[in-house]
């Protein structure tokens, strides 16, 4: 008895405690995530330029990329590689190694992956050059792939700062060589009875159809096992097994990976996946993807540019990748999942501004709120191809041209505009050279109703002017539309001829610098260019009117003070 009564207080204590924690842990508030983070840019904002200006311009090999190294910019040129000073084009050093094939490049290094043709099979041959230098530092052989596991056949996954990292199927393993010196850093079984997917051929323009992806962060890859599909996560510093994330039984098209944020496309879903296994978005329907999806990360902000409910809407929409949550959408009509892109750290959607008005423009977006902090043109022409690099001093951007022909890498320079808020969205062209839509129409009687411009090109008259009847009664409209105005009249000449309207006749041929009819048949609606600005005159259903129109609009251009043609 004594013993049992010696441990009731021993024991009331350890309720006390123990009620005591239980109450201060049921109050205590979860550990909240780090301040949301979006790094600095880097660059000079595209939305600051006026008009650029050329400071040099190369010749390069048909679908050459473009690497910026440091001050160093890498490019194909008569199938060797050229490293050139990023800021004036002078040649640095050229590589002695011939058809690079595909590469891959960081500051330090410069990677090559060849397939080789030898007795009707093919090889993979590995080079490592010196990205400051173009020396060769190693190279390593493949086995043919039908060699087996005593010389084993190897494929490129992809690139960190510091490994290369291959696939090898005989062995059923991942490997990593040192970028430094070739030796074998790492290398990793994959689990179970999974095997890689078959490697597609690689490309420099072509990205679909990928089943691996590598950053510095994670190595993941779509594999076999046993008999289903997996994505497996291996750190790409060691090899170590990170997630084995089984995949719905779905036609992957594409696997991409940036800064640790994995993105599995299908033409009608996508999916991305944090570097620690964790699914950050998720998301099903018809045709979502099947223009392609597209996926930028900018520090915390995982921004997705997807289909909508049409063929010409885009969906924008951010999720935060500390936590998963879905924290804006942003819809832009006339755009493409490629019309979302980064350049200097800054964030932008490019898309067409609504008619009648017949002209790309770029939204730099607040990757945090998604909304337009301005509105700018978009340096790359519509003849250009390939992505706009901005260099990190902030100074220069690099787009490649003529790829029909003879392609050339350009560098450019972005001249600080006016302090007009809308001159890079108009191409530079000033607001005063812009005309009102509904000062053009015929000084007939009846009601004006104009339609502003967009926002963002910052104009105080109208894009579209309606003259209506003075009474409720029907009656015939004018309408008047301004296309563009252009930075010069030989840019709204060349705009005019790619419409391919009919060569004009009677009337209309001299009423201006140009004038066409819209239509092959009917004379009741009319292009008219007048210097380097373009409208349309409309009066459906009364050909007479719209002659009428047409010549008093033409006029207006003329007398008016935008200086619109002869």
């Amino acid at each position: 008895m004594a013993s049992r009564a010696s441990r009731r207080p021993a024991i009331a204590w350890r309720a006390i405690v123990l009620a005591s924690l239980l109450a201060v842990l049921s109050g205590a508030r979860p550990l909240s995530p780090p301040p949301f983070h979006v790094p600095v840019p880097v660059a000079a904002p595209l939305e600051a330029q006026g008009r650029s200006v050329e400071v040099w311009q190369t010749p390069v090999d048909p679908g050459a990329a473009l690497f910026l190294l440091g001050d160093v910019a890498v490019v194909e040129q008569k199938r060797r590689l050229l490293g050139l000073d990023a800021r004036t084009g002078a040649t640095r050093w050229v590589s002695s190694l011939e058809d690079p094939g595909f590469l891959l490049a960081d500051d330090r290094f410069i990677l090559s992956e060849k397939q080789v043709e030898a007795q009707e099979e093919t090889y993979s041959l590995l080079t490592v050059l010196d990205a400051r230098t173009g020396v060769s530092l190693w190279t390593a052989v493949s086995g043919f792939p039908a060699d087996g596991p005593w010389r084993p056949y190897f494929s490129l996954i992809g690139m960190t700062a510091r490994h290369a990292i291959v696939t090898l199927p005989s062995l059923r393993s991942v490997r990593a060589f040192d970028l430094a010196d070739g030796d074998v850093a790492w290398e990793t079984a994959l689990p179970g009875e999974c095997e890689a997917l078959p490697v597609p051929e690689k490309s420099d323009d072509d990205d679909s159809d990928v089943h691996e992806a590598v950053d510095d962060q994670v190595a993941v890859m779509l594999m076999r096992c046993g008999g289903r599909t997996h994505l497996l996560g291996l750190s790409s510093g060691d090899g170590g097994l990170r997630w084995d994330w089984p995949v719905t039984d779905r036609d992957v098209t594409d696997l991409s990976l940036q800064d640790g944020v994995t993105a599995l496309q299908t033409p009608h879903s996508l999916t991305l996946v944090s570097a620690g296994g964790t699914v950050l978005y998720d998301r099903a329907a018809a045709d979502i993807c099947e223009g392609h999806c597209h996926v930028e990360v900018l520090g915390d902000a995982v921004v997705v540019a997807r289909g909508g409910g049409s063929d010409t809407e885009i969906v924008v929409e951010m999720t935060d990748r500390r936590t998963g949550r879905h924290v804006w959408t942003r819809t832009f009509d006339g755009s493409s999942g490629y019309g979302l892109q980064t350049a200097g750290d800054r964030l932008y959607m490019e898309y067409r501004l609504p008619p009648p008005l017949e002209h790309l423009v770029l939204d730099l977006l607040d990757p945090e709120t998604g909304r337009t902090v301005h509105t700018t043109a978009d340096p790359v022409t519509d003849d250009d191809s390939g992505a706009l690099v901005v260099d990190r001093y902030g100074s220069l951007f690099y787009a490649f041209s003529g790829f029909d022909e003879k392609p050339v890498l350009t560098a450019s320079r972005l001249l600080p505009g006016p302090g007009d808020p809308g001159w890079a969205a108009r191409d530079g062209v000033p607001a005063s050279a812009w005309p009102d839509a509904c000062a053009l129409l015929p000084g007939l009687p009846g009601i004006r109703a104009g339609r502003p411009a967009p926002a963002g090109l910052s104009l105080p008259g109208s894009v579209t002017c309606e003259l209506r009847p003075a009474s409720s009664g029907p009656g015939p409209v004018v309408k008047v539309s301004i296309l563009w105005v252009y930075p010069s009249v030989g840019e709204a000449e060349e705009a005019t001829e790619n419409k391919g309207l009919r060569e004009p006749s009677g009337w209309i041929a001299s009423v201006a610098d140009e004038a066409l009819f819209l239509d092959d048949t009917l004379t009741d609606a009319a292009l008219i260019r007048a210097g380097p600005i373009l409208v349309t005159v409309e009066a459906l259903g009364d050909p007479a009117l719209t002659r009428r129109s047409v010549t008093a609009v033409a006029e207006n251009l003329r007398t008016g003070p935008w200086g619109g043609g002869r």
